[in-house]
């Protein structure tokens, strides 16, 4: 069993959560929207009609996907003339954390050795 201090210690943990976490894990739980963002990761910027191209699905849908990514923070936009293309956002504390705790290669591991 534990002891009065260390449930104490776990309530308060759990009460500094902002609540954001579960809700990156659920726009990640999608096997689609997890393979953007993994690109994402491994890739400086991708456009929208490229990240359709790569997964074989229509530019309104990749579109919607990338969507959610960003109103989670995951990934930000930015417009390119008539393109809008997106990048993981890698500057993110929580973003960097999610990063650091799983076992990606790519851009944001080459960032973390120098």
């Amino acid at each position: 069993m534990l002891p009065p201090a260390e449930i104490r210690k776990i309530r308060r943990s759990l009460a500094d959560d902002d609540g954001r976490v579960p809700i990156l894990f659920s726009a990640l739980s999608d096997s689609r929207r997890f393979g953007m963002f993994r690109l994402l990761v491994d890739r400086e910027d991708i456009c929208v009609s490229e990240m359709a191209d790569i997964f074989g699905i229509s530019v309104p849908a990749a579109s919607q996907q990338l969507r959610i990514l960003e109103m989670t923070g995951l990934i930000r936009r930015e417009r390119r003339g008539k393109n809008t293309c997106y990048a993981a956002n890698c500057e993110d504390p929580v973003v960097k954390s999610l990063l650091g705790t799983c076992c990606w290669q790519g851009r944001n591991k080459k960032e973390q050795k120098t």
